[in-house]
This record gives structure tokens, C-alpha cells and sequence, in this order.
């Protein structure tokens, strides 16, 4: 099948066939054709090592490396290892012992090599090739000559061992892999095939031999090393340009960097980019799309991006500024990569952010992913809460969403939620009282503006019993420092020790209106104090609404008590002399009334009831149910006018009766009107009659 070669013609017989050197073109299976049946059996053409002369016939190896030749052409025309340093030749190596073949001979002997052959070490395999005639089939010729000597070496390499040995002690050598652009090169350089860092040094370690040259594999393995225990000193921007912008197209390069902002820490649009290298925004996008595609599923290798993620969520929640501070002084970014980029540079990792970044009036807050929709809930909760109060506690906004985020929120997210709020003031940070100034109406600022205008300069103790007096709006009032805090922070008011005062003085005409105006005015001009009846006598008589009287007598700031049922503005300079005798003269003209009048049953056997209505009784519409009738009458019942109308529920338990006070408002109810209830137990109906006729049935 072949013509006879001479015995220093390629493939020369004891060496090898395919150089391990050039592994990477040469991993195809051998064709079955040549190699079933025999030893050789399952091998790739890269494994025809000095060995296959003993298994295969002299035509099957002939054709075998013809096959040999034609894949290592393939690969110098793709310049697949023209940077690949050619491997060492051993000390004391003369030209002679090579046995190469002419052509190889001439070409290397007139770069000099015939008399150093050492120096072949220092050359790239891409440099020899550009020797003048010097091709694919010699570069074969030689590495299978060199490569067969080094191989006949003995003892393995103790310095390469010894560096797989410490490669293999590294945690992070399982998550080096050959696809990595920065550890890939190095680890081809010793073994094209291996998938890890931690499956290299698995494989030198379980060497039979040593590969063409064992020296410079060791130190391709130390410096693989010393890459992977270098990689945290790196800053963060340094370490995505690593993996992701290694191109060697340098506009390419720029193009990403620009793009992800790794170079000035901005990122820059897909036009602003195109228009500086002159190309459209869809071409710009592909090549950024290009580069940053991940070719398999595994895990990067970035502790950089890992320090980070855990610098920031151990922040959170907190302001993106300040997280980018904390990030630059800690040094893992010199150019102060905004939250938004490493967010980004995270999920190209295939990593998940532990943080997300939502606005809180314009700003940025860091929050965890669970948290995303909360700040804005917090924004419109504290908003409501001072709209109608005029300030608040961070524990009440929490409280106030405990329900709708449970255990998704907490006291130091609503702190720096709260406290990026536009007109946002602390008034007590210890307690969590704060006020936002554009909110700045309702609440505690009206009822100041009231006080102040009623009483002129008040301490702040009296001050906070005043608005305490509405149970509506407070609970519990506000503490006295914050009130003072509050004051010192409002435009118009003046505070002096603990007494507070409007700069200009407010006229109470202005600011009071309604029942609140009336009030006053009449105390004006017949107190400043008087009793509760006189004082209702008085406000009825102007035309003012009996329940409106008795509402804001008890939950007015500009009205104050001053004694059993003596009422006053506040702030009146009054004797208790005066107060006693006002209090004395009202319990002199409130005569004991008896409201129920008498009751019976009617000839159908339905018991009535009738009234005749105090002034108590008018007002607050609750009435009595003799002791023979509380347990017959308790319960509910539907409240019918004689001609059928229903007009309400009366409710009946322990002794009293109400729900009767929409009825008589509407009747425009006084003191002394009769009012007759007729009681179905049935049907559980009630019929309510005004000054009607009292049922004759024995009544009592």
C-alpha cells in the first residue's frame, strides 16, 4: 500500500505518530476501518504514541498518519496553537539525535538550531511555522521526535506533581473551568481535554508520564495557581472585564466596557456607543449580546461579585448612595459602579442579587427583593397618617402595614423609607416621631393654630392636655417634647422655654368657623366660664344642634373643664371661688326627672312603654326599661313609625333601650315630648308614636 521510506522519513518506527503537543486537532476517533479488530481499538488519534507500532501493521500506520497530517494542516490554517510555546528540548540534545527529515533538517538549520537546539524552547509554534518552507508535515516531524526523547525520560517530573498537588488543595479549583477566558489558555497549554482546574491536577496526578515538556507544564500550572489566588485583589469592574471583554478586537473591547459602564462606572446607551464607532444601535447590540453570552450553564468563578453582593446585603435596606460609598471605601470598586450595574453584572454571572432598587420620591433605596413593593405602601401610609394628624411614629406606619406584608417589614426599612419622603423632619428620633413639612395642615397643626388663637402664649403641658381632649384624633396625645420640637420646626411660632406662642398673634374669629366659633363667642360674652347647661341653654337658643353642643364641649382644644360640669375657654383667668359656685348653682337647677312615665300591656297582650323626655334623654336617645319588662323586651327590633315605616333597630338590654336618636332628630324632639313604644315580641317590631295617645289597658 506504501512505497518504502527512509529511516528518517515520518512516521519513523518506536516513535510517536500523533504529537500530544497539538492534542486539540487531533481528538477524532481513529477510523474503524484501520483500527477494529486490532490493540488499537477505541483509540483517538491523539493517543498514537510510540506504542501503536506494536499494535497496527506498517499500511495502517502509514494511512494513519497521512490522516495526522491532514488535521494538523486543518488546525495551522485556523491558527488553532500559533501561540502555543513550543516545548522544551531536554539539556545536552544534539541535532543529530532528532533523525528528522531533510526538509526539517535544512529549514531549522538555517534559523541556527543545528547548533542550539535548546532555543527551539523559546520559540512559539506559530513562529516556527513562519520559518521560510517550513510546514504542517514538518512541525509533525519534529514534535514526534522531540516529543518521543522527552518521553523516554524515566521519572516523572517531582516540580510538576508537586504543583498539582497544591492546584488540587484549592476549594476554588472545582469551579475553574477550561471555558473560563482567563484560566482556558493556560489550562490548554497543558491539556486540551481537562473541563476543571480540579480535573488537571486530578489527571497529572495520575500520570503515567510526563508530557512533551513536564517543566513548562509546572509552571503553566503555577501560574493557573497563582491567577485563581489573585482573583480577590482584583476590583470589580477588573474582574467583568476579565470574563466578559477578553476579545482581542479592541473596538469590540470598548464597545462592552462602554456599554455596562465598566470603565467610568455610567453605563452609556446602545446609540450614544453606536454613534461614537459610527454604527447602528442593533449592530452595537449584537456585539455587547456576543460577548457576554455564557456558553455553558456553569457557575464563574467571580469573588469579587460575590464580596460585593455580600458587602450589600449586608446594608440592606439603605440608600443606593450610601451602599456605593460603603462599596468604594472597601475597595472593591475604583470607579463606584452604581447598584443598577452590579445588579446586571450579577444575572450575566448567573447570579441572583440579593437586592433590588426601588424609587422613594426621586431617590434610590436598596431593599431586600421581598421588600419591592413595600417603600411605596410606606410612602402612602405615612402620608395618610400625618395628612390627618399632622405628624407620626415609624411604629405606627409599620403597624399600619403589618397586616398587608407580614414579615416583610421592619423598623430600619420604614426608617430610611420614611426618611427619603420630601419634607421629611425628625422630631423625636428616638421615640420615631417625625412630621413631613409639605404635609402641613391638618391634625396637630390646626388644633395649635386654634389653641393659640383662643389662649395667646400656653406651656406646652397645657397645650398637650388641650389637644388631648379630642378622643378622636389622639389616643394618646403626642409627648411634650415632641410637641416643643414641633413648634420650634413651624414657621409663625415662638418657642421659649416650654411656653409657646404665635409671632403674629391669631385672631380667633378667623381661624375658628361652625360650632367651635359659637362656642367661643358666646363664652366671650357671657363666661370666659359658665355652667354646662347654661351654656347649652344658650348655644340651643342661637340655633345650634343639641348633639353638635354636647360633641364639641367634650372634645374641643379651645374648651377646658374647670369643675363638676363648669366648662370655660382655655386659658380663662378664673378663681376657684367662681368655679364652685358656678358648680353649686347647676346642681340647684338640675331637678331629678323621671323619663319613663308609665308602661302596661295592650288588650292583644303587647307590652308599651311611655316617655317623657328629659333633656338627656332628647339628646343621647337612650331610655330605661322597668325591671318586670328587661328580660321580656331584651333583644332587637326593627323600629316602625304608626303608619309602617321603618325608621331604625331599637336595641333592649340590661334595664336600657336606644337607637331611638335618628327618630326624634328627625322629629326635632324637645324636652317634655311624650313618646309611646309598642312592642311586638312576635315579629320583633317596635312602633314609635310622638305625643300620641298612652294605651288604656292598665297601665301603670
Amino acid at each position: 500500500m506504501a512505497a518504502r521510506r527512509g529511516g528518517d522519513r515520518y512516521p519513523r518506527p518506536g516513535e510517536r505518530l500523533a504529537p500530544a503537543t497539538l492534542q486539540e486537532v487531533l481528538l477524532e476517533p481513529a477510523p474503524a476501518r484501520l483500527v477494529d479488530g486490532t490493540p488499537a481499538a477505541g483509540l483517538r488519534l491523539c493517543d498514537l504514541d510510540e506504542s501503536i507500532w506494536e499494535k497496527l501493521e506498517p499500511d495502517a500506520i502509514l494511512a494513519l498518519a497521512e490522516i495526522t497530517l491532514d488535521r494538523v494542516a486543518a488546525g495551522c490554517a485556523r491558527q488553532v496553537f500559533h501561540k502555543r510555546r513550543f516545548p522544551r528540548p531536554p539539556e545536552g540534545l544534539k541535532f543529530e539525535d532528532l533523525r528528522l527529515e531533510h526538509r526539517t533538517r535544512l529549514c531549522l538549520a538555517r534559523e541556527g538550531f543545528d547548533e542550539d537546539p535548546g532555543a527551539l524552547g523559546t520559540w512559539t509554534i506559530g513562529e516556527i511555522l513562519s520559518i521560510r518552507s517550513f510546514g504542517p508535515r514538518c512541525l509533525v516531524d519534529l514534535l514526534s521526535a522531540l516529543e518521543t526523547l522527552l518521553g523516554h525520560g524515566g521519572q516523572l517530573c517531582a516540580e510538576l506533581t508537586d504543583e498539582a498537588r497544591r492546584l488540587a488543595a484549592m476549594p476554588e479549583a472545582a469551579e475553574v473551568f477550561s471555558d473560563d477566558p482567563r484560566f482556558g489558555p493556560v489550562m490548554r497549554e497543558v491539556n486540551v481535554e481537562v473541563r476543571s482546574a480540579k480535573q488537571l491536577a486530578e489527571h497529572l496526578l495520575s500520570r503515567a508520564q510526563d508530557g512533551p515538556d513536564p517543566r513548562f507544564a509546572a509552571a503553566e500550572v503555577r501560574r493557573l495557581r497563582e491567577r485563581i489566588e489573585g482573583l480577590p485583589n482584583w476590583k470589580l469592574e477588573e474582574e467583568l472585564i476579565q470574563i466578559f471583554a477578553s476579545t482581542e478586537n479592541q473596538r469590540n473591547r470598548e464597545i462592552l466596557i462602554g456599554y455596562y459602564g465598566w470603565k467610568d462606572g455610567r453605563r452609556h446607551t446602545l446609540a450614544e456607543i453606536g454613534a461614537r464607532y459610527g454604527m447602528t444601535r442593533e449592530r452595537t447590540r449584537q456585539i455587547c449580546a456576543k460577548l457576554v453570552k455564557r456558553r455553558t450553564s456553569s457557575a464563574v468563578l467571580a469573588p469579587v461579585m460575590d464580596r460585593v453582593l455580600g458587602l450589600v446585603a449586608g446594608r440592606l435596606p439603605a440608600p443606593a448612595e450610601r451602599v456605593e460609598g460603603a462599596l468604594v471605601e472597601a475597595e472593591v470598586t475604583a470607579v463606584g459602579m452604581p447598584l443598577e450595574s452590579i445588579a446586571g453584572a450579577a444575572k450575566l454571572l448567573g447570579r441572583d442579587p440579593p437586592f433590588r432598587i426601588v424609587r422613594v420620591e426621586g431617590g434610590r433605596l436598596a431593599v431586600r427583593p421581598d421588600q419591592m413593593d413595600v417603600p411605596a405602601a410606606a410612602v402612602e401610609a405615612a402620608k395618610k397618617e400625618v395628612y390627618y394628624h399632622g405628624l407620626t411614629t415609624v411604629k405606627q406606619v409599620e403597624a399600619s402595614l403589618a397586616g398587608r406584608f407580614p414579615g416583610r417589614i421592619g423598623t430600619e426599612l420604614m426608617v430610611q423609607t420614611l426618611q427619603m419622603i420630601e419634607g421629611f423632619r425628625w422630631l423625636d428620633r428616638k421615640t420615631g416621631w417625625f412630621r413631613l413639612v409639605a404635609i402641613n395642615k391638618h391634625g396637630l397643626p390646626r388644633a395649635i393654630e386654634k389653641v393659640l388663637a383662643v389662649a395667646g402664649p400656653i406651656r406646652v403641658g397645657d397645650l398637650r392636655s388641650a389637644i388631648g381632649r379630642n378622643r378622636r384624633m389622639w389616643k394618646v396625645p403626642p409627648p411634650k417634647s415632641v410637641l416643643l420640637e414641633f413648634c420650634r420646626q413651624s414657621p409663625g411660632l415662638k418657642v421659649k422655654g416650654d411656653v409657646i406662642a404665635a409671632e403674629p398673634a391669631r385672631d380667633w374669629r378667623k381661624v375658628l368657623t361652625g360650632v367651635e366659633r359659637e362656642l367661643v363667642s358666646i363664652l366671650k360674652e357671657h363666661g370666659p366660664v359658665l355652667e354646662r347647661g347654661a351654656i347649652e341653654d344658650l348655644c340651643v337658643a342661637r340655633g345650634m344642634n343639641r348633639f353638635s353642643f354636647h360633641a364639641f364641649i367634650a372634645s374641643s382644644g379651645v374648651i377646658s373643664q374647670y369643675g363638676h360640669s363648669v366648662y370655660g375657654l382655655l386659658g380663662a383667668d378664673v378663681s376657684a371661688k367662681t368655679v364652685q359656685s358656678l358648680a353649686r348653682r347647676g346642681r340647684a337647677n338640675r331637678m331629678p326627672a323621671r323619663v319613663l312615665d308609665c308602661h302596661g300591656t295592650t288588650e292583644d297582650g303587647k307590652p308599651w312603654l311611655s316617655y317623657r323626655l328629659s333633656k338627656a334623654a332628647s339628646t343621647y336617645a337612650v331610655i330605661t326599661v322597668p325591671s318586670t319588662l328587661k328580660d321580656v323586651v331584651r333583644g332587637k327590633y326593627q323600629l316602625l313609625t304608626p303608619d309602617g315605616s321603618v325608621v331604625g333597630t331599637l336595641a333592649a338590654k340590661d334595664g336600657r333601650a336606644w337607637g331611638l336618636g335618628a327618630f326624634l332628630r328627625r322629629q326635632g324632639a324637645q324636652v317634655d315630648d311624650h313618646v309611646v313604644i309598642t312592642l311586638d315580641l312576635e315579629r320583633r317590631t317596635a312602633v314609635i308614636a310622638m305625643n300620641g295617645v298612652v294605651p288604656v289597658d292598665g297601665g301603670r
